[in-house]
Parts: structure tokens; C-alpha cells; sequence
């Protein structure tokens, strides 16, 4: 059945088609049907409905039945709307989000059926074609949300700040993990379990699970103590923030609305606020940044002193240097998917040139330092499979083949810390500029390796000569040139004129 913001706007389309067709202007309309202009406006842009007294009226001023007007029934134009409209993943897009009002959306969907059908029917046929599914259509509208916004957000840190404050009270000396459940406990009734998900092999990939219906919170007892105090933040940041929609697992099993992902997504930022306090990380970051040569035992430094995960540490950095130091960054997270490298998480504020990869079966370059440190892992796990593995920390000033922008990147490598058994790899990345080469002192180090470096195998045009890290032939570049080649040619066959 199609969501209601989706029966008002197929119902407003439809009204504003019988008005036009009939010669009426909203005012003549309005005052036949006895109802107020900028309601019937509001109706035709999709924000509300009438009720069945105002619709007898609107019918009868368009010389209709009751049951002719609110038929779901639409013009044959209209028709392939209707499928299209109803996907999970355009009826959940957050259209408004992005500049696009539900009204503007009536209107073009008014003004161009034919056209706006061919659009969506392109959306869905790219979306099955590549198994996109809702989840991916929603977390890509976050994404880009968090780009649009610089991803910092001063009203969640001023938030994270005054929960720290108030935990504090709860007894400066005691692990956050255990203030943070003495609050869950107290404020919000909740009872914790952290053995349950323990007992049950299937659940081992869950970190915890909130019942909706019961006052109570699950917790893997896997989790360490940093990974422990994490999930606790995030279910207070749902109390406290009184946020409604919302995942109750983590990771979230499913993703119902853009509201929820947004939700997650804020409690997430809380979360990773009240660990690594704004003001303490910050003045860390603007020393380690005065240093003049690369100090790579720093992030583990700051991994021990806040007792994080290093993807934990790793994406906050994303979120304090572009707010607090206005830098450009981009945060890049693979995974070694059984020799396979995936982009599991990106985040782009730094115009980086992110590459297509596997969404088109290609192969991301294996100069990028990402990757690189990925391989490295992997290879010196593979030699070494029963030595405790220890991460592969390194620094790269990268510049594409065909670009000018050089981005130096920082980075490491490691057992992803929920399953050891995975490798990943976590960067950040810098746009060199101005405002970086003033902040970022070690960027002159001349020991910092540079490389240059393409986006696919498929799309690089040096030859194995050229790249010995290449892991596939460069099919797409050959294919681009024989085109073009092709073109010249053509162009050379018409002679001038």
C-alpha cells in the first residue's frame, strides 16, 4: 500500500489535473467548492488531505462523483508514476532535505508525467541493476546531507558537553562505561543484560538489541570496555535528544525511513562526542599538527589515552578538522572481503575524485594509501598467521594522474575490532591547500612518500611497466581511448567545414 505523504501527493496531482482541465483557476475552485484558497493549494501540493465533508464539495464544484474524485484511479499518463512513486526507495527519499519541497515535487510531477516517469523508471532499473537496495538509496541521502553541512554540528557538541558534565557528577573515577549505565539505569529504567546475546552463536554479529516493547538493553559481552561505553551513549542520545524513529539493533537490521537513519546517525555523532571530547581532541590535534616530521605512533597514542576504536578515532577526526580548523577532508573505510578490497563507508569534503569500484566490477588503484595498507596487512597475516597482529600505520601525499589537487593522507590498517578475522583499513585525507599547509606542519616532511595515483586498474593508463601494483588491465581506459580514437576519426572522414 503507498505511504500517505504518497496518497496526499498522487491526490493533489490528480486534483490540480481535473482544476486545469476544467479552466479553473485555484480561486475559482476554491470559492465553488466553499473552501479557502490556500487550503486548496495545500492540497494540491501534497501537504494535506481533506476530509470527506470538504471533498464532497470540491467534487461537486468539478462536476464529479464523491467516488470519481478520491478513486485511486489516474490518468493513463499518470499511471507508471504510481509504480514508481510506491518503490520503498523513492517513497522514503527525503526530497524536502535537499531543496526539493513536496509541493515543487507536484508541480514537476504536474507539469511533466512523461518525463518525470522516464526518470524514476531509470532510478529503479540503475537500482536493481547494481542491488541497490532502500538502505542504500537512505544512507547515500545521509551522506550527502553530511557533506552539504561539513559534517560538524555545534548543537550535538554543545549536547555532548553537557551530558559529560552531568555524568561527571555520577563519580569522576569510575569508567565512563559504568556512569553511562548508572544514567541508562536511573533516567531511563532500563535494565542491562550482558549475557543473553553471549549464549546465542547466531547473534555473535550483534553488539546489542533495545526491546521496543520492554525496559530492557542487551549488550554482546564481547564488547570491549570502549566499545560498551559507545552503545550506551547512543541509547541515552536517543532519550535525551527524544528522538522517535530509530534502529533497536546495532547494526541496525534494517533501515525503515530517512528519519531513522538520520536519527542513528545523530546518536552515533553524540556517541563519539562524549568519547573524545571536542575541546581535549582538538588541542591534541593542533600539537600533533605543529610537529615538523611525521609522528605516526600519535594515533595510537590517542587511541590508548581515550580508549577508542581506531575507526572510532579515525571519523571524529573527520568531524573536528573541517569544523574546528576548517580543513578539507575525506574519510575512506575498506574491508578485505576474501581478497576482495570493498569502500565500505566514505565520506567526501575534500572534492576528492572517489572511484567507481566494485559497484562496476572494477578494481580501486593499489597506490592509494588505503589500499596499500590494506595489502600490506593482509600479506604480512597470511606469512605470519599465528603472530599477534599489529597495525600498519603509514602517510602518502597522493596526487591523480590526470589532476592537479594533491590530498596527503594518514592512515592504518587493522583486525576490524568487532571480528578479528577481517582486515581493515581507515584514512583521512586532507586537500592540500592554503588553510592546510598553515596547520599541518609535518606535511613538509620530506620523508612523507608521494605517489601518484589513478582511481581503477580499469581506468589507469600506465602499462604493467609503469605500475607494477596493478591488479587488472586497464579495460575501460583502452575502450574510452579505441572511442575516441574513433571520433578523431570520424571527424578526420567529414574533412574541414
Amino acid at each position: 500500500m503507498a505511504n500517505t505523504a504518497h496518497l496526499r501527493t498522487m491526490f493533489g496531482v490528480k486534483l490540480s489535473r481535473l482544476r486545469q482541465a476544467r479552466r479553473l483557476t485555484l480561486s475559482a475552485l476554491a470559492t465553488k467548492a466553499g473552501v479557502s484558497v490556500s487550503y486548496l493549494a495545500e492540497i494540491e501540493s501534497g501537504k494535506k488531505f481533506p476530509k470527506a465533508e470538504k471533498l464532497l464539495g470540491i467534487a461537486e464544484a468539478l462536476g464529479l462523483s464523491f467516488e470519481d474524485l478520491i478513486s485511486s484511479k489516474v490518468d493513463a499518463e499518470f499511471a507508471p508514476l504510481q509504480g514508481y512513486l510506491d518503490s520503498p526507495g523513492l517513497a522514503n527519499f527525503p526530497f524536502e532535505r535537499f531543496g526539493l519541497p513536496r509541493e515543487e515535487l507536484v508541480h514537476l510531477l504536474s507539469r511533466s508525467p512523461h518525463e518525470v516517469a522516464a526518470l524514476l523508471r531509470t532510478l529503479t532499473d540503475v537500482a536493481r541493476q547494481y542491488n541497490i537496495g532502500v538502505e542504500h538509496f537512505l544512507h547515500a541521502a545521509l551522506r550527502s546531507y553530511q557533506e552539504l553541512t561539513g559534517n560538524y554540528y555545534p548543537d550535538l557538541e554543545a549536547e555532548a558537553e553537557a551530558f559529560a558534565a552531568e555524568l561527571q557528577a555520577l563519580g569522576p573515577d569510575l569508567p565512563l562505561a559504568e556512569r553511562l549505565e548508572r544514567w541508562v539505569a536511573a533516567e531511563m529504567g532500563l535494565g542491562i543484560d550482558a549475557v543473553a546475546l553471549g549464549k546465542e552463536s547466531r547473534l555473535k554479529a550483534i553488539r546489542a538489541v533495545r526491546f521496543e516493547d520492554a525496559p530492557r538493553l542487551l549488550i554482546n559481552p564481547a564488547l570491549t570496555p570502549s566499545q560498551r561505553a559507545f552503545v550506551l551513549a547512543r541509547e541515552a542520545g536517543y532519550h535525551r535528544l527524544a528522538l522517535k524513529a530509530r534502529s533497536w539493533v546495532s547494526p541496525p537490521d534494517g533501515d525503515g525511513s530517512f528519519d531513522q537513519v538520520v536519527n542513528d546517525f545523530k546518536t552515533s555523532y553524540l556517541a563519539g562526542a562524549l568519547l573524545l571530547p571536542r575541546r581535549a581532541v582538538v588541542a591534541e590535534l593542533k600539537k600533533w599538527f605543529r610537529q615538523p616530521t611525521w609522528q605516526p605512533g600519535v594515533l595510537l597514542e590517542l587511541m590508548e589515552r581515550y580508549q577508542v576504536t581506531a575507526e572510532t578515532l579515525m571519523y571524529r577526526l573527520s568531524q573536528l578538522a573541517p569544523g574546528e580548523m576548517g580543513l578539507k577532508v575525506h574519510f575512506l573505510k575498506f574491508r578485505d572481503d576474501q581478497g576482495t578490497f570493498r569502500l565500505v563507508k566514505q565520506l567526501n569534503l575534500s572534492e576528492l575524485p572517489v572511484p567507481p569500484g566494485h559497484g562496476g566490477g572494477e578494481h580501486y588503484c593499489r597506490r592509494w594509501l588505503t589500499t596499500r595498507l590494506l595489502a600490506d596487512l593482509t600479506e604480512r597475516r597470511r606469512h605470519h598467521p599465528k603472530r599477534p597482529p599489529q597495525p600498519e600505520i603509514g602517510v602518502q601525499t597522493s596526487r591523480f594522474l590526470d589532476g592537479k589537487d594533491e590530498f596527503f593522507c594518514l592512515g592504518l590498517s587493522l583486525p576490524a575490532a568487532f571480528d578479528p578475522a577481517v582486515n581493515i583499513s581507515l584514512t583521512i585525507g586532507f586537500k592540500v591547500d592554503e588553510v592546510f599547509e598553515r596547520t599541518v606542519r609535518f606535511a613538509r616532511d620530506k620523508a612523507v612518500p608521494k605517489a601518484q595515483i589513478s582511481t581503477t586498474c580499469e581506468r589507469c593508463p600506465l602499462d604493467q611497466e609503469g605500475c607494477r601494483d596493478r591488479v587488472a588491465p586497464p579495460r575501460t581506459y583502452r575502450r574510452e581511448q579505441a572511442r575516441e580514437a574513433q571520433r578523431r576519426a570520424l571527424v578526420a572522414l567529414r574533412g574541414p567545414g
